[in-house]
């Protein structure tokens, strides 16, 4: 893939140009800076911006490790953050947790460190997984968002997926799931948000539901809107990523947990502090175990189904 093309989902304009320095030094070889000297215990945490998705992990980590911790956010300032970059490399501590994407690839480029990425949706995009850089999931369980869909609508067993490129792991984790749970998964590839509605329109005759992720890849708002309206006018059930998106079309949203994030990052650092002094151990990807689920009771009576009584607190109320 190109650096431009890869550059697609990093908005702020000075960490793009941060960023493409990154990837194309990555691309000529020059992938390493001077390392910091002995290691000592504790965490640095690089916080690719202030948005909640990224402040309220970070603040759950610091609220739950006690070794030690040193927190940088990127901020619009170019040489803020170049100056960042060279604080964590001289660090002497060895473990980086990187949240988000633009975090994520600039720790990439370090020498002599364990990077714990999370909050990152397409990370094979950009090969961030090495021996010493290992994730955490951005997506709730799909096996867990199955199972509170099929409870809801025991009748569901054809689902479509529209995506971007390079989501292999999650397409792994979602075939599994969804055999797992009597549910005939249709994936669709698109590269571009133009292509996701005629991909919809052709999903359309052979499902009876849409599982929407947050490929913001190929899915922009305008496309985004458009495609809950046609799936309402369809009668097409659509489990959507985020509680705002139910009055919209959505029938049940499913977010993570900040808490969860931080519990799996700390157990890859904790297991990193006492494995081996150069690798992070495990997969490539380490999975969420929690989602937080709400409901659209409009349109669960549209769909002629009955609420479950384990269901009946996480009524969105808008």
């Amino acid at each position: 893939m190109s650096i431009l093309k890869q550059l697609g989902t990093v908005k702020n304009p000075c960490l793009r140009m941060l960023v493409c320095f990154q990837l194309c030094a990555v691309s000529a070889g020059c992938t390493t800076l001077p390392d910091s000297g002995q290691p000592v215990a504790g965490i640095v945490v690089v916080q690719s911006d202030d948005s909640p998705a990224f402040a309220g992990v970070t603040n759950e980590i610091t609220k739950k490790w006690k070794k030690g911790i040193e927190v940088y956010r990127l901020k619009d300032d170019l040489d803020l953050s170049g100056e960042i970059q060279r604080k964590v490399q001289y660090s002497n501590k060895q473990i980086i947790v990187a949240v988000g994407l633009p975090a994520a690839l600039i720790t990439r480029r370090l020498s002599g460190k364990k990077v714990i990425f999370c909050q990152v949706f397409n990370y094979e995009d950009y090969d961030l997984i090495t021996p010493w850089m290992k994730g955490v999931s951005a997506i709730p369980p799909v096996a867990q968002q199955f199972q509170a869909w099929k409870k809801l609508d025991p009748s569901l067993t054809r689902v479509g997926v529209i995506t971007g490129k390079n989501l292999r792991g999650l397409l792994q984790e979602a075939m599994a799931a969804a055999k797992d749970n009597q549910i005939t998964l249709s994936h669709v590839e698109v590269g571009s948000d133009l292509e996701m509605l005629y991909a919809f329109k052709r999903l359309g005759p052979n499902v009876q539901a849409l599982w929407l992720i947050p490929d913001n890849r190929v899915l922009s708002r305008k496309v985004l809107l458009d495609l809950l309206s046609a799936a309402y006018r369809q009668g097409k059930q659509v489990l959507v990523f985020g509680p705002q998106l139910l009055p919209l079309g959505g029938i049940i949203s499913v977010e993570s947990d900040y808490t969860d994030i931080a519990n799996q990052v700390l157990a890859r650092v904790n297991s990193a502090v006492t494995g081996n002094t150069t690798t992070v151990s495990g997969a490539g990807i380490l999975p969420l175990i929690k989602l937080k689920i709400k409901i659209n009771l409009a349109l669960v009576k549209r769909f002629g189904l009955t609420l479950p009584q384990e269901f009946r607190e996480a009524v969105y109320a808008s």
